[in-house]
């Protein structure tokens, strides 16, 4: 990770501001995330690494979903669009998803306007997490009156259950 921050800050209008490590324990697995907190032109910007997905599971669940991009003269695997708005929809509890993710994601999904909804739901039954996905929705709608961009085409139904 620091070799990765060293490099990216050496790229032209790229500063490193920081890096950090989290780790979350899920019974007797454990999730670990690095994060590299950069300025892009003076924009935010945040590449993040894990060791592991959701609740401490392999990230060879994300393998069906990723593509071999080049970015800052990097070949980097990234997921697509749709594992990016599933793996958001899956924070787990008691966090859920807040109201600063829910923002974050909605923005995310309106700048990606080719977001395939029916992709997301996919994976989400992929990976057997739909219901968790749905109290998420629920709570977030029931704690900050805040609803998810194209909620009802990701989890049909949710509506009724917002009310």
């Amino acid at each position: 990770m620091e070799e990765l921050s060293s490099k990216l800050s050496r790229l032209q209008d790229v500063e490193s501001r920081s890096t950090t490590v989290q780790t979350k324990m899920f019974d007797i697995r454990k999730a670990r995330t690095y994060a590299i907190e950069l300025r892009v032109s003076g924009k935010p910007f945040f590449v993040e690494l894990f060791d592991a997905i959701l609740d401490g599971r392999p990230t060879s669940l994300l393998d069906p979903y990723l593509t071999l991009k080049k970015r800052w003269g990097l070949e980097i695997w990234v997921p697509e669009r749709e594992a990016v708005v599933a793996l958001r929809l899956a924070f787990r509890q008691p966090e859920g998803i807040s109201r600063f993710n829910a923002t974050r994601l909605n923005s995310f999904i309106e700048e990606n306007k080719s977001i395939r909804f029916n992709r997301v739901t996919a994976i989400l039954e992929n990976w057997a997490i739909t219901s968790w996905v749905e109290k998420n929705l629920v709570d977030l709608y029931k704690l900050h009156r805040l609803r998810i961009t194209g909620d009802n085409k990701i989890i049909p139904g949710i509506k009724k259950k917002l009310s």
